[in-house]
């Protein structure tokens, strides 16, 4: 792998990080958040907006992560309070985010489908001392945005969340034995909506920076079932922070290869895009044969998404 395409994989990568961090707690806690994108796009819209009204790029990113905990709160309040399907109050406040989305892009930015403005600002690259004068290290490492740093420092704090703190000890009880949860008096339903919201705050990030990092515009739709993405890179990693990042930025290099393929063979760029999309499928194929070892070996084992 060359630089420039382990450069773009990095930064291509980023939002599937964020999403992935988000999705990874809400699955520890034992319920499957589908709705990562609907949180992304909402983030997406109001991150650009905040920025083209502010000219703030902190203000931007805080107001985007803002809203992507509303969507949040609202499907934990679904899920928890009103009792709904997981699955389904997730597809409802996706297409919700869908929706609105793309009504306050006509209602308030006046523009269909795409919104872009010169007076938007952008996160400079930060060149990281001692790290960029190293040959080939330097190129791949240094000259990302900010937000891309922070998507992989997210990484081992999310790891010592879970797996040195005692809040993180009982979202994974919560997670694996909800009921042996209840009786030593572990509030189950707060520590669902803790992760529901902190997921709600990695989305955010991952949208602010598809607006404003990853490119500098709005598109409908334009999470591009990212978020379905990293929710293969969490099964395939079994909820684990360390490897569901390096599945993550393994679909980051699948993208980045259907970008600069083309250039490089040739080849019809339509039929070289869905690399990632096959990529994902096949990860998902393995997880399913794992599974279905894990039955044959230990009995059945069922997963609780309500």
């Amino acid at each position: 792998m060359d630089a420039d395409l382990a450069f773009s994989a990095i930064r291509i990568s980023t939002p599937l990080i964020f999403a992935a961090m988000g999705g990874l707690l809400t699955y520890q806690a034992g319920m499957l958040n589908i709705a990562l994108d609907g949180f992304m796009i909402v983030a997406a819209f109001a991150a650009i907006a905040i920025a083209y009204a502010t000219g703030s790029l902190t203000i931007a990113v805080a107001g985007g992560v803002a809203c992507a905990v509303v969507m949040a709160g609202l499907l934990a309040l679904f899920n928890l309070r009103f009792r709904a399907h997981i699955f389904i109050a997730g597809v409802a406040v996706t297409f919700l985010a869908y929706g609105l989305t793309a009504l306050l892009l006509r209602g308030i930015l006046g523009e269909e489908g795409v919104f872009s403005s010169n007076t938007i600002p952008n996160f400079p690259p930060i060149a990281i001392p001692f790290i960029k004068d190293i040959p080939v290290l330097g190129r791949v490492l240094s000259g990302h945005t900010l937000l891309v740093y922070v998507a992989y420092l997210c990484v081992p704090v999310v790891a010592w969340s879970l797996y040195r703190t005692r809040w993180g000890l009982r979202v994974r009880v919560v997670g694996e034995a909800e009921d042996a949860a209840l009786a030593a008096g572990i509030r189950v339903e707060r520590i669902k909506v803790q992760t529901m919201l902190l997921s709600g705050v990695f989305c955010g990030l991952a949208g602010a920076y598809l607006s404003l990092g990853y490119v500098s515009l709005f598109a409908n739709k334009m999470t591009n079932e990212r978020g379905l993405i990293a929710l293969a890179a969490i099964f395939f990693a079994k909820g684990r922070p360390y490897p569901t990042a390096l599945v993550a930025l393994l679909f980051g290099t699948a993208t980045a290869l259907s970008v600069r393929l083309p250039q490089m063979t040739g080849a019809a760029p339509q039929l070289l895009q869905l690399i990632p999309y096959v990529v994902t499928v096949l990860a998902l194929i393995v997880v399913g044969l794992r599974n279905a070892r894990g039955r044959n070996r230990h009995g059945a084992w069922k997963f609780d998404v309500t």
